[in-house]
């Protein structure tokens, strides 16, 4: 087929621009940061996880490579699998109803900026029946003013717990009057399973998948 100088010209310009465009997305990522993994540490082989990893590989090893929430606690596989016993425990077997147990793991991500749980449970919150315009006042951290006292115990209860590091009386008696002893821990552990995944993020710096957001950037 034989362009016109024209359409090669455009061809050039947009091919130009094309590449000019992944440069700069590649570019935006930290240098010491693996392409595949988009964090400091690649993604491990299935065959480098020993026998104490074998339920994560079980799940978390499709493809040959160990993806996924346990992907950088895996290095130690006994770690990896205690994890994720942690998050059956708190998760699977805890007391909260969908919803609640939904948001409040939506606030632990938050609060930790874990972006790879966060975008999985955004669907999940929906699914339970969690507003959207809740989701987003949780993803830019809003003020609760308005809200109803379970929805503002829960998100009072991991943004202090999680970044301000102490959870006032008031707050922590209210959750005991609306689930219970056994259900304000089981949201401690729920909310807790999460936020060490998302300390693991922190420190290789994991970045979202191509073509996944990113939480904002919130003071």
């Amino acid at each position: 087929m034989n362009l016109s100088p024209n359409s090669r010209r455009c061809a050039v310009i947009l091919l130009a621009a094309s590449a000019a465009f992944i440069a700069y997305a590649q570019s935006k990522l930290p240098a010491d940061l693996d392409p595949q993994s988009r964090a400091r540490l690649p993604y491990l082989k299935s065959s480098e996880v020993d026998a104490k990893g074998k339920k994560v590989v079980d799940i978390f090893g499709k493809g040959g490579t160990v993806t996924g929430p346990l992907a950088f606690a895996t290095y130690n596989p006994a770690v990896g699998q205690a994890l994720l016993d942690l998050h059956d425990a708190a998760v699977t077997g805890g007391t909260l109803d969908p919803y609640t147990r939904e948001l409040a793991i939506l606030v632990a991500c938050r609060e930790t900026n874990y972006n790879l749980e966060w975008n999985g449970h955004e669907a999940s919150g929906l699914k339970a029946g969690i507003d959207a315009k809740l989701i987003d006042l949780v993803r830019k951290r809003g003020p609760l003013t308005g809200l109803n006292e379970k929805d503002a115990t829960v998100i009072r209860l991991g943004r202090q717990m999680l970044t301000d590091k102490k959870v006032d009386s008031v707050t922590f008696a209210k959750a005991v009057q609306l689930w219970g002893k056994r259900g304000t821990m089981d949201m401690v552990a729920a909310m807790n399973t999460y936020a060490v995944s998302g300390f693991f993020a922190i420190a290789v710096d994991e970045h979202a998948q191509e073509g996944k957001p990113e939480l904002p950037a919130v003071k």
